[in-house]
């Protein structure tokens, strides 16, 4: 009978630990950047690279658009004109930011800062459920989270050169497409 006492004393104890050990994994899981379930999302993204940057100098970490890239987001401006857009994502550099420039005047949204290494999360999935959302990144960052948002390593960085690529991203629960379109 005392052992069954001390038993029951310690079951809810041993309970709890059990439980935090499994909540402990789980965000282990997520800490690895493991795939997120989209089962209950759904979400159109489009994600592109900033356009042309000026190239004069190379110590400027934070260039502005050149002239061709100016002209540039005035046809992404023109290519989304059809398309309804939610919200816009756009990374600390001012060339994203005059990328969609056009675009968020035409919209009527203003664009929303985001860090590339930490976007893909369940918050941003669960914020933009339901969305049409644009995304303006790098050569690096832009095919990265396309490959997050899709669940596979399937793109590799863009090349440098490559500022017409877009990537249009189609969550539907676990159905996930990639349709890649060159906007020139």
């Amino acid at each position: 009978m005392k052992q069954l006492i001390i038993l029951l004393t310690l079951l809810p104890l041993f309970t709890f630990c059990g439980q935090q050990k499994e909540k402990k994994e789980e965000n282990n899981t997520a800490e690895m950047g493991n795939e997120i379930s989209t089962a209950n999302y759904s979400a159109t993204y489009y994600l592109l690279r900033h356009a042309e940057k000026v190239r004069s100098d190379p110590n400027d970490q934070d260039p502005s658009l050149s002239i061709e890239g100016m002209m540039r987001a005035k046809r992404w401006a023109a290519y989304f004109e059809p398309i309804k857009i939610d919200e816009i994502y756009i990374t600390k550099y001012i060339r994203t930011k005059q990328t969609v420039s056009f675009i968020a005047q035409q919209k009527l949204v203003s664009p929303k800062r985001y860090d590339p290494n930490t976007i893909y999360s369940e918050e941003f999935l669960r914020e933009t459920n339901g969305k049409t959302v644009l995304i303006a990144g790098h050569s690096n960052t832009t095919p990265q989270l396309v490959n997050k948002l899709i669940g596979e390593e399937k793109y590799k960085e863009m090349d440098d050169s490559d500022n017409s690529t877009l990537f249009k991203v189609t969550i539907n629960g676990n159905d996930k497409k990639v349709e890649t379109i060159t906007v020139e």
